[in-house]
């Protein structure tokens, strides 16, 4: 089995030299058996910087790693964004990779495998070859892949900054991380396979899920938060973003919610013929999402970097115009929506009316540092 990864990795090696990308296949030995994962290097990546980490986790898939890669485009966002993404892979059994995220899925439930274990032992390995900021860790993952988020925020709550589950549920109780973790979560309505109001799952598994509300009063009673499923935006032919806030530990709970797609990952690519939500991006929003949170319990993000060179963005929401406070000027201007797209860029942001701008969340980046804006059309 060494041999034949061997020979992958080189066989990968040589291809990403061509791409001018370096995607790494490598195992590990954990739980008495060789367990696999792809690293992706970002570009003009050096070992003198110290990287963010984001752990992918793929659904029920016999590709492994290559299903959620694809999906989420996370390489492409890595490369631009600087971080260091890793696709571990479920163990093998009869054509398929599961992972035991305590409720669901076989057959990794019913083998019992430590799969808590390994991405324990994959993290000591990758700090211990990698520049990696220990305090800014991440872990995403789709379907089954985001239950595994789930419970290693319960039982690795120290190692992880904040998770993305795409697609999931709770699995694993009880909940009792050791302390409040940020989440942001991405869901559709119209998911038969992880119900957003609960219920059997399609297909011959016949898994049960909780409905999300539940779920998410499960986690904010835990957190001790303040206000409740704040309803951010609302737009029964787009998405709705949902809040829970004033958190333990400065956490947060985000909520995207789509009317349109199937069970995959918003703004990715379809896997299997499924439709996919055009929304959003997933990949574009837990990253901006992430950046804010370490596992200090301190918010070192954007929001926080405004705040502390005094410009400010307002009025939130906006409608036609957006001013800045304690701008000098000269502060370059870029304007995204929520799928990353780039609306508008220049300088005296004051002067240009988005009144034509369609309602929805928007992220005002100024020169190196962002603040999120909603767009009203009252």
């Amino acid at each position: 089995m060494k041999k034949t990864l061997l020979s992958l990795t080189i066989l990968l090696l040589l291809n990403t030299t061509a791409t001018c990308q370096t995607n790494i296949y490598d195992s590990i030995y954990s739980g008495g058996r060789w367990r696999t994962f792809l690293t992706h290097l970002p570009k003009g990546y050096t070992s003198s910087t110290k990287y963010p980490l984001v752990l992918a986790f793929h659904g029920g898939s016999p590709l492994g790693y290559q299903s959620i890669q694809y999906q989420s485009k996370l390489s492409e966002k890595a490369d631009s964004s600087g971080f260091i993404v890793v696709y571990p892979e479920g163990v093998k059994v009869a054509g398929n990779r599961t992972w035991n995220a305590g409720g669901c899925c076989a057959p990794s439930t019913t083998l019992k495998i430590d799969d808590v274990g390994f991405v324990n032992s994959l993290l000591n390995n990758l700090i211990a070859n990698r520049p990696i900021d220990t305090t800014r860790v991440y872990a995403t993952g789709f379907s089954n892949g985001a239950l595994l988020c789930f419970r290693l925020a319960n039982q690795l709550t120290y190692r992880f900054a904040a998770i993305a589950p795409v697609a999931g549920d709770l699995m694993f109780y009880p909940w009792n991380p050791s302390r409040a973790i940020p989440i942001i979560s991405f869901h559709s309505y119209l998911d038969q396979n992880v119900k957003y109001f609960g219920g059997v799952t399609i297909g011959s598994t016949g898994t049960y899920f909780p409905p999300q509300d539940s779920m998410f009063k499960v986690i904010s009673s835990q957190y001790k938060c303040g206000i409740l499923k704040d309803t951010l935006y609302h737009n029964s032919s787009k998405y709705d973003h949902f809040k829970y806030a004033n958190c333990s530990c400065n956490a947060v709970i985000e909520q995207y919610v789509s009317y349109d797609g199937e069970h995959s990952w918003p703004g990715g690519l379809s896997t299997g013929g499924v439709n996919v939500s055009n929304q959003f991006s997933a990949t574009y929003l837990m990253w901006q999402f992430f950046k804010n949170y370490t596992t200090t319990c301190q918010k070192t993000g954007t929001q926080n970097i405004i705040r502390a060179v005094g410009i400010q963005a307002y009025p939130n929401p906006f409608e036609s115009k957006i001013q800045l406070m304690n701008a000098k000027g000269k502060e370059n201007c870029r304007l995204y929506d929520c799928r990353g797209r780039l609306i508008w860029e220049g300088r005296h942001i004051e002067k240009t009316d988005f009144s034509k701008l369609q309602s929805g969340l928007y992220f005002l980046k100024i020169d190196s540092t962002v603040v999120s804006l909603m767009k009203s059309n009252r």
